[in-house]
């Protein structure tokens, strides 16, 4: 129930991120590691490249193409809270 269904593979992970950063502020841990089994696929098959092409436009449609306020406004927050600007 956590991850959008429509999502097969790829921007599952960004997507639960977004909709957690909303209830609850975002943490920096360098120390943390993923790793994620499918070890680039879409790098070495067609198929899966197609699968994450199809998912990164399914993630954008949900989200935004060109302009997205509410990650920008995010970054920003996230940004001013750790003192780092340009």
């Amino acid at each position: 129930g956590l991850f959008d269904e429509r999502f097969f593979m790829y921007p599952e992970d960004i997507d639960l991120t977004r909709r957690i950063h909303v209830l609850r502020p975002t943490v920096y841990c360098p120390a943390a590691t993923v790793v994620h089994d499918h070890a680039a696929a879409s790098a070495r098959s067609l198929r899966m490249l197609a699968v994450h092409a199809v998912n990164m436009i399914r993630y954008f449609n949900k989200w935004g193409w060109v302009s997205d306020r509410a990650r920008r406004q995010a970054n920003s927050r996230l940004l001013d809270s750790i003192s780092v600007r340009r």
